[in-house]
């Protein structure tokens, strides 16, 4: 982090309104890095409502994506109307003439913006004058690896946004104010559908945005039926495009069914899911917008999402995690058989929600117990305040599990100089790490030997080593993709040379033996806590910390 105090910050995150609201952590801290900087959020146009209500935002800039995309599809002369739009946008943020910019979009397109706007301060994705692709900041990096390593996913990506921003400062929740008009919206919507006072509420987020992502209508509509039996008026939270799943859905509960789907804006969708006493929900933006207003999230996991990077950023919610040994899949992955969908039961769903709403952990440790097709995780925040996910019930830890432990202990140690716990008896074999260890041993040596080369042996001799070197990152690369294990290891070391920037040879053969010399260490810490580690988090009850 920069030691200058920034005065005018940008934050570039142009994805759904779930994401913008998983950035407001990041602009509290950011703002107790930086007392009285000036920060602009740059959102996409359809989703960028939300930042009007989200703290310490002083303005928006809306990027019209739709009609950016529509004139690069018409092509011709539309080509030039759509390159006048993108200059216009970046007059307007270059014109702000910001310290510091945070872009949270891993697109090329952000990254461009990045490169073309020249800010001196830029965590993230950027692009270098020659059209390649850098990524600033060493949790920048972490995120992107571990996108592409999701399975041992170690962080929630608001602690990413987070340890961009600065760091620190123990637990910063999500954030989200709720306006007054807002909230006589809900409760004339909730009257109008003839909800008394002191009825418990539970809230259904039906849509997604993704079929993959969405529990079938059949499911929810038993678990409505379940529900309304014990007592809970049932309130169908979604947006337009769901109101013939909603309409499907109130038919298979019956009466008695608050349809609020397609009946709010973002801020309406705030107050109502406030007013609820739980949310059951997918990996959606309204479970994120649940978790900012402190309403209590049941959250049904499958396909793509995995609790561990996007689950809900608040202490005591509930996460179902469908059991599936492919879990969690590829973003980029169609699948032809989604069977994890229908592995999450109603009747389980039931009865962990009126444990929960009901505070009885010791029911949900017996829930999570029994039930074969999904493991139960109770969500929780570390000493440092970064979120985690506690498998609850006293199940086996699997091999993935004990890889994710061990790489977030890793990565702490690596980047926030943390100590390491104490290693355990561990079932994934750490011969692989020795070997990447190894590898980055004799890259750092090579790397030292061209340095004390460069002006001392001819030019030869330094093209020699230089080969040799290229040779070992193959190796290295290669390592990665033999041993998946250590995959994570390998691809932040891909991205730290992709990070380097041009300079005379004895400067970059340190720059690449202090990336060899990283590698070595992470790898290192791997041996150790595998080599004997399921390094659990040890608490006084004993539970698994994930």
């Amino acid at each position: 982090m920069s030691a200058r105090r920034a005065t005018r910050a940008l934050i570039v995150n142009l994805t759904r309104f779930g994401d913008l609201l998983q950035t407001s952590p990041a602009i509290a801290t950011l703002r107790a890095h930086h007392p009285g900087v000036e920060v602009t959020l740059l959102a996409e146009r359809n989703f960028a409502d939300v930042c009007d209500d989200v703290p310490g935002v002083d303005h928006v800039v809306r990027v019209d994506l739709d009609r950016l995309g529509g004139l690069m599809l018409r092509g011709g002369a539309a080509l030039l109307d759509g390159y006048r739009y993108v200059e216009e946008v970046l007059a307007e943020l270059r014109a702000a003439d910001y310290d510091v910019a945070l872009n949270y979009s891993s697109s090329r397109m952000t990254a461009v913006f990045m490169g073309l706007l020249g800010i001196r301060d830029v965590r993230g994705w950027s692009m270098t004058p020659d059209g390649f692709r850098v990524i600033h900041h060493p949790w920048a990096r972490l995120f992107a690896t571990m996108c592409l390593n999701r399975r041992v996913a170690a962080f929630n990506l608001v602690d990413y946004y987070r340890e961009m921003a600065g760091g620190g400062g123990g637990v910063e929740p999500l954030r989200y104010v709720v306006r007054e008009d807002a909230e006589r919206a809900a409760a004339a919507l909730l009257a109008d559908a003839g909800v008394r006072d002191g009825v418990p509420l539970v809230g259904l987020q039906l849509g997604a945005s993704r079929e993959i992502r969405q529990w079938p209508a059949a499911a929810f509509g038993a678990l409505g039926r379940a529900l309304a039996g014990a007592g809970h008026r049932v309130v169908l939270v979604g947006g337009r495009g769901d109101r013939a799943l909603a309409a499907a859905v109130a038919a298979e509960i019956g009466g008695g069914v608050v349809d609020a789907c397609g009946k709010t804006g973002i801020a309406e969708l705030g107050a109502l899911l406030r007013r609820l006493d739980a949310l059951v929900t997918g990996d959606t933006g309204p479970m994120h917008m649940a978790v900012a207003v402190g309403t209590p999230v049941v959250g049904l996991f499958f396909g793509p999402a995995s609790p561990f990077d996007t689950g809900p950023y608040a202490p005591d919610n509930v996460v179902l995690h469908a059991n599936a040994p492919c879990a969690p899949c590829d973003h980029n992955v169609t699948c032809l058989q989604p069977f994890c969908r229908t592995e999450i039961e109603p009747q389980l769903v039931a009865a962990v929600v009126g444990a929960r709403l009901a505070g009885d952990w010791a029911t949900l440790d017996r829930l999570a117990q029994t039930t074969a097709t999904a493991r139960l995780y109770r969500t929780a925040f570390d000493a440092d305040g970064r979120y985690r996910c506690d498998l609850l019930g006293t199940r086996p830890a699997r091999a993935e599990d004990e890889l994710r432990r061990a790489y977030r202990a890793t990565c702490l140690a690596l980047l926030a100089n943390a100590p390491l716990p104490r290693p355990q008896a561990a079932r994934v074999d750490a011969a692989p790490f020795s070997g990447v260890a190894q590898l980055a041993r004799d890259g750092s040596a090579l790397a030292a030997r061209l340095r004390r080369a460069v002006g001392r042996e001819p030019f030869e001799e330094i093209a020699r080593l230089g080969r040799e070197l290229d040779a070992l990152d193959r190796m290295i690369a290669e390592h990665g993709g033999a041993q998946p294990d250590t995959a994570v290891l390998t691809q932040m070391f891909k991205f730290g040379k992709e990070n380097l920037e041009d300079a005379d040879v004895a400067t970059l053969a340190a720059a690449t033996r202090t990336l060899y010399d990283e590698l070595a260490r992470g790898a290192d810490c791997m041996t150790t806590l595998l080599g004997g580690a399921a390094i659990e988090e040890e608490s006084d009850d004993g539970r698994l910390h994930q």
